[in-house]
């Protein structure tokens, strides 16, 4: 933790889609170091992604590194089992006490607890997309998909360590 920042700290998280809309969540902060943070936002609502209820009163720690492509979203209920991984293919840019922004690259993979996983997005995907970014998107995926177990381990254990 960077000193003079504290556990449970408020802070902006700032995400900006690939056509260059951008939607702002309020968040606490978990951890906040060089080139890594994890942030909680807790679920006021009932969401559903993808077939998996995200119900209110559970939770995201939210996991960022400036030097991977993809931040990862772990899903908690309102006891603290783990309802999935959510990982979003992109670039972390800033890490500041007060906003933590990142740009998405629209394709994302869910790993289920049982170790399930969906692709998705990719028909999204434009056909001219800039080779730069075709390249990020191969190498998430490669890293999120070589071994996804050992991923959802390193991350189950850091969120523990945290809340």
């Amino acid at each position: 933790m960077r000193s003079g920042v504290s556990k449970g700290r408020p802070i902006t998280e700032r995400k900006t889609r690939f056509d260059g809309s951008v939607q702002e969540f309020a968040c606490q902060i978990l951890d906040l170091g060089p080139g890594h943070a994890v942030l909680r936002y807790d679920f006021d609502r009932d969401w559903t992604v993808n077939g998996i209820l995200l119900p209110r009163g559970g939770m995201t720690a939210g996991h960022y590194w400036i030097d991977r492509p993809y931040n990862v979203y772990h899903w908690l209920d309102p006891d603290g089992g783990t309802l999935g991984f959510y990982f979003n293919v992109g670039h972390t840019d800033t890490i500041e006490p007060d906003l933590l922004a990142w740009r998405d690259l629209i394709v994302d993979v869910i790993v289920r607890p049982d170790g399930g996983m969906d692709v998705l997005d990719e028909e999204e995907l434009p056909p001219d997309l800039a080779p730069e970014h075709r390249s990020t998107i191969a190498r998430a995926l490669e890293q999120i998909m070589t071994n996804p177990k050992r991923l959802a381990r390193e991350i189950e254990q850091e969120t523990r360590r945290l809340i």
